[in-house]
């Protein structure tokens, strides 16, 4: 009888781990999946309206649009105000962006340290543009699983990225990450928010963000408009050739 005790003592108890081995998240497939989405189709054009809120009021607006392709690549057209149309930023990967100025035709690298920096006066920096590139570089730890959403933390492992660390929600039921928090050394910086989503050739797409500056009162909210996806842009449009020539 004891014998059979312990054999269905272990029976359950080998069950049971079976079971948690089953429910427990893989924290490498939650990275992979958020990076992936970021990116969901071959190419999109978009239109931004971006506006500054500093204290309750809107101190700066800006329109740009926005071309994308393939697993990463980013070019950044700026429309308004005047001062600023015609400037470009190309992005082609997490540590590869440049800035292109029209008044003297110049393009220049930006370095990785400089990514965190405000684009333009507000608090949207190159290293806010995407999650590409979070699958190497940084250890992932499984913080919190919801039934919405897996709350994740990145520590940075290389020196090619201007946060020390990244905690982000990936949102299950839109399958992207719908809240990303930056820290400098430790400290919160920033927190990026995802929201009013809409349907976009069958998935899921926020078509507004938020970046909540985390020491002073200001917002910078950006509109998401006039979706275009999977129209063959040429892949031409994402060279640094292309940045210098305008066009």
């Amino acid at each position: 009888m004891l014998r059979r005790t312990i054999l269905v003592g272990s029976i359950a108890f080998a069950v049971s781990v079976a079971v948690m081995a089953q429910s427990t998240p893989d924290v490498a497939r939650i990275v992979r999946d958020a990076e992936a989405a970021e990116f969901r189709f071959d190419d999109t054009t978009y239109h931004i309206q971006i506006r500054l809120h500093e204290a309750g009021t809107i101190t700066r607006e800006i329109e740009l649009e926005v071309f994308t392709k393939g697993a990463g690549k980013l070019l950044i057209r700026l429309l308004a105000p005047g001062e600023v149309a015609g400037m470009s930023i190309l992005q082609l990967d997490r540590t590869t962006t440049f800035i292109y100025n029209p008044e003297d035709r110049s393009v220049r690298l930006v370095a990785a340290s400089a990514q965190a920096q405000g684009f333009l006066g507000t608090d949207w920096g190159a290293a806010e543009t995407s999650l590409v590139g979070i699958s190497n570089g940084f250890d992932a730890t499984l913080l919190e699983t919801t039934n919405d959403y897996y709350r994740v933390q990145l520590d940075r492992t290389t020196a090619d990225f201007p946060y020390s660390k990244i905690i982000f929600k990936y949102d299950r039921h839109h399958t992207k990450a719908s809240e990303i928090e930056y820290y400098l050394d430790g400290v919160l910086a920033k927190t990026l928010i995802r929201d009013e989503w809409q349907t976009q050739n069958g998935v899921e797409e926020a078509s507004r963000f938020r970046i909540v500056n985390a020491t002073a009162d200001r917002v910078t909210e950006a509109l998401i408009s006039d979706w275009q996806t999977n129209t063959g842009l040429d892949d031409r449009l994402f060279t640094k050739r292309s940045l210098m020539l305008g066009e």
